[in-house]
């Protein structure tokens, strides 16, 4: 099945698994920035990198728009942007007490399926500029002590583990001669990205007590 194919499948199995859970209350998108970095490996020189991003949310389903601009950790000027989606899918959430405050919060985990578009700038020219991956994201959510407040503000932080194909594997792979590589043995380049980041959107009023109840202990 091709690449396209397997992300139409996925994304009807993941609506079909949020068609029954309720609209989380969401009036905007959730607006976010957030800082990333990934470590230097055999086949990828570390990165760091500030991303911006617009999530809309249906129930559990959630859908993104990415942009980020990366940097080479080595010191040869290497850099990128990126552009990117990525399809979400919420599997757990409850209420904890709030650390700093006398209400709940909502701590959420994700699960998300990633697809970029990078343009390099300094890049050795054998790497495909598409890659996709796969993500898992920890959230806590909350909201404005007043009464009169409708923002969400959420906190995030998310690993990524991002295949990207080599040109010159597949190169070797079309021509070696006699026998060519089988198309399996074309293995791609695997990076680790790691993140922390905030977004904030408004949301509605049914949605929002849920975080201005207070926290299950008494405080002082």
């Amino acid at each position: 099945m091709s690449r396209l194919g397997v992300v139409g499948v996925g994304s009807l199995l993941l609506m079909l698994v949020a068609a029954s859970a309720a609209a989380e209350g969401e009036n905007t998108p959730m607006i976010g920035a957030s800082v990333m970095g990934g470590p230097s490996t055999d086949d990828y020189a570390g990165v760091v990198g500030i991303q911006v991003e617009a999530a809309w949310w249906l129930g559990r389903l959630g859908l993104a728009a990415e942009a980020s601009g990366r940097w080479g950790v080595d010191g040869d000027g290497v850099r990128a942007g990126v552009l990117g989606a990525s399809l979400r899918l919420r599997v757990l959430d409850t209420l904890v007490p709030s650390l700093l405050e006398p209400s709940d919060v909502e701590l959420g985990i994700e699960l998300q399926g990633i697809v970029e578009r990078s343009w390099w700038d300094g890049q050795v020219e054998n790497t495909e500029p598409v890659s996709h991956g796969l993500g898992l994201a920890l959230r806590l959510r909350g909201s404005g002590d007043e009464d009169t407040s409708r923002l969400i503000a959420e906190s995030r932080f998310f690993v990524r583990v991002m295949a990207t194909r080599s040109k010159a594997d597949e190169l070797l792979a079309r021509t070696m001669t006699p026998t060519p590589v089988p198309q399996a043995e074309v293995r791609p380049d695997f990076t680790v990205l790691l993140g922390v980041g905030a977004s904030f959107g408004a949301g509605e009023r049914r949605y929002l007590e849920r975080f201005r109840r207070r926290a299950p202990f008494e405080w002082e």
